[in-house]
C-alpha cells in the first residue's frame, strides 16, 4: 500500500470512479459523501497522506470542512487537493487544485506527489 487517501465527494459516481483509480494505483481510499462524514472518518484515527476534496457538498461544504480541519492542530498540516469545476482561487489550506474534468494520469500523479512528500517527512 502506498498510503491512505481520504476522498470527500458527494456525487457517488465520481466518488466511486476516483476511488477506483486510486485503489488501482495502490492507495487505500477512505470515502465520505460530505464534510461531516469526512470529519467523522478523520476522528476514527484515519491517518491519510492526503485529502482529496470536492468544494460543493451538502451538509458540510468543502470550505466548511477545510475551516474545521485547520482548527484542529493535529490535522491542520494534512495536505488537501481540491477537485472543482470552478475557476476561482482555491481557499486557504489547499496545496493543489484539480480542475474538472481532469485526466486519470493527472489525478494519480498529483496524489503520488503529495503522498510522497508526507511519507518522506514521516
Amino acid at each position: 500500500m502506498r498510503g491512505t487517501v481520504l476522498l470527500l465527494e458527494d456525487d457517488v459516481d465520481v466518488r466511486d470512479a476516483v476511488a477506483g483509480v486510486l485503489e488501482d494505483a495502490g492507495f487505500r481510499v477512505a470515502t465520505a459523501a460530505n464534510g461531516r462524514e469526512g470529519l467523522q472518518v478523520l476522528a476514527q484515527d484515519t491517518s491519510p497522506c492526503l485529502i482529496v476534496l470536492d468544494l460543493w457538498m451538502p451538509i458540510l461544504s468543502g470550505r466548511e470542512f477545510l475551516a474545521q480541519l485547520q482548527a484542529e492542530p493535529e490535522k491542520s498540516s494534512l495536505p488537501v487537493v481540491l477537485m472543482t469545476a470552478s475557476d476561482s482561487a482555491p481557499p486557504s489550506g489547499v496545496v493543489e487544485c484539480l480542475r474538472k474534468p481532469f485526466g486519470i494520469s493527472q489525478l494519480v500523479k498529483t496524489v503520488e506527489k503529495h503522498c510522497l512528500k508526507v511519507n518522506r517527512a514521516a
